[in-house]
């Protein structure tokens, strides 16, 4: 008998949606949201029809309705500080979703999911899968900043991180309980995770560490105080900045890492920009071990980046002293989502409750 999976991953300009039977991929498709259209909203809340409109249209076609799938496997956005996992989608799930802190598309996953389950009155369960802020309660010592006012906020990368690490256990034939990984995950924006015991326990977050493709990262304190209040620019200008102009993207007028290393090997002045980048993100890695005391069992490299030799054999030079380097290219964020929830439905995972 089919079990039906509908995945929802809404990002900045599209929304990417999937349908398995089981943990067996059955379609997938990125729906495209040109900006012009997405002018018409003031705030991304306001999206939710808009999204949820184009949702349905993609299950239509592919001859499904809601009340012929086993259940919807939703992005998790920020919610406030929750465990790894999956949590079921119910009203207090979806009101937490919508008074987000930190306003993103991905907020509005199980929103949409919620609605279309009871839009359609079947009688299945939505849920979301290792949200950005799924990294539990952190230790206290690692949220200390210098700045009795500033905490260092817990998100990362957890859904793709974590897949990673669920699936380099398997190929190690171990239980995912006993290993200590970092994952460098290496996208538009890269984050480096300390993984133990399947949980992410420490991090290097895009805003504190190496920079990226479209991210500046860490950037020396004092200097940015002085840039801020000489710049004339808005607390949101200077957001984006930092997250979306930042980076290679700032340097080189670029924010695709395979044009930044084609420049690489003509011009002198791209190499040095893009070798930098892979040095401070080998430090973010090496940053980590000390965490553990040095036990780290495996380092992966994942993300968009991670397909590229040149990158993936500079940062092994790097950080190979700490542990052996493997590397999962790409990333896994919609299957990982249908396997999670597969395994919740079958029983093999209990999904907690906000």
């Amino acid at each position: 008998m089919a079990e039906y999976i509908l995945v929802i991953n809404p990002g900045s300009t599209s929304t990417k949606v999937a349908v398995y039977d089981g943990e067996k991929e059955l379609n997938t498709c990125s729906i495209d949201h040109p900006a012009e259209e997405l002018k018409k909203f003031a705030e991304i809340n306001d999206q939710l029809e808009f999204r949820k409109d184009a949702i349905l249209e993609y299950l239509r076609s592919q001859n499904l309705q809601v009340t012929d799938l086993s259940a919807i496997a939703a992005r998790g956005g920020v919610v406030g500080q929750i465990e790894s996992g999956a949590y079921l989608v119910d009203d207090a799930f979806v009101q937490a979703s919508l008074d987000s802190p930190a306003p993103h598309p991905a907020n509005l996953a199980a929103v949409i999911a919620h609605e279309m389950i009871r839009e359609a009155g079947a009688d299945i369960n939505a849920y979301i899968y290792d949200a950005v802020c799924g990294c539990g309660v952190p230790d206290p010592i690692f949220t200390y900043t210098g700045v009795p006012e500033i905490k260092k906020p817990f998100l990362t990368h957890v859904l793709n991180s974590r897949a990673v690490s669920i699936e380099q256990a398997k190929r190690d034939g171990v239980k995912l309980e006993d290993t200590t990984y970092i994952v460098c995950h290496l996208g538009g924006g890269v984050t480096s995770n300390l993984i133990k015991g399947g949980k992410v326990l420490e991090f290097v977050g895009d805003d504190e560490g190496g920079f990226s493709p479209e991210r500046s990262g860490g950037v020396p304190c004092r200097e940015l105080v002085k840039f801020c209040f000489r710049s004339g620019l808005s607390e949101k200008e200077v957001q984006k900045k930092l997250k979306g102009r930042g980076g290679l993207s700032a340097y080189l007028g670029v924010n695709d890492a395979r044009e930044v290393e084609r420049m690489a090997g003509e011009d002198a002045h791209a190499k040095i920009i893009y070798d930098a980048m892979i040095l401070q993100l080998s430090k973010d890695i090496g940053s980590l071990a000390p965490v553990v005391c040095g036990r780290v069992d495996k380092i992966i490299l994942t993300g968009g980046m991670a397909y590229s030799g040149y990158l993936t054999e500079e940062m092994t030079k790097r950080v190979g002293f700490i542990a052996p380097v493997s590397v999962i290219a790409g990333t896994y964020e919609m299957e990982a989502l249908a396997k999670g929830i597969h395994r919740v439905i079958n029983g093999e995972e209990q999904a907690h409750v906000l």
